[in-house]
């Protein structure tokens, strides 16, 4: 007898699809062929979430540009010298400096580190 691989999935947006499950394992076939059924088409849903990629798109943008004014005045405040580099590479760079010495502060003053440990790697 055969494995069945061809699953008849009714959509909950009243769509039809026969779907090849060959790719998962044999005993979850019937499971994820259940909750396939339980959602949209792939077609309706990425017709349901195309503003959300633009949604996101504008909330990482803004996102990082706060970070960047972040960064730039913890730069500023704390004297740190000047990035070299493209003008995509010094942002990033910039960002990445403040991201990496707050973390590396954080964990110092919260686990106790001794700066011999952290210079030293004793």
């Amino acid at each position: 007898m055969a494995v069945k691989t061809i699953w008849p999935i009714d959509h909950t947006c009243g769509h039809h699809a026969d779907r090849d499950l060959s790719d998962r394992p044999a005993d979850r076939r019937a499971g994820f062929a259940e909750w396939l059924a339980r959602q949209e088409c792939t077609d309706c849903w990425r017709a349901s979430n195309e503003g959300d990629e633009q949604d996101k798109a504008a909330w990482l943008k803004a996102k990082r540009a706060e970070e960047q004014t972040a960064s730039e005045a913890w730069s500023e405040q704390y004297r740190m010298p000047p990035l070299e580099g493209t003008e995509r590479a010094v942002p990033w760079g910039v960002r990445c400096r403040h991201q990496i010495l707050i973390n590396a502060y954080t964990a110092l003053a919260t686990e106790g580190f001794s700066v011999k440990f952290c210079v030293l790697g004793r």
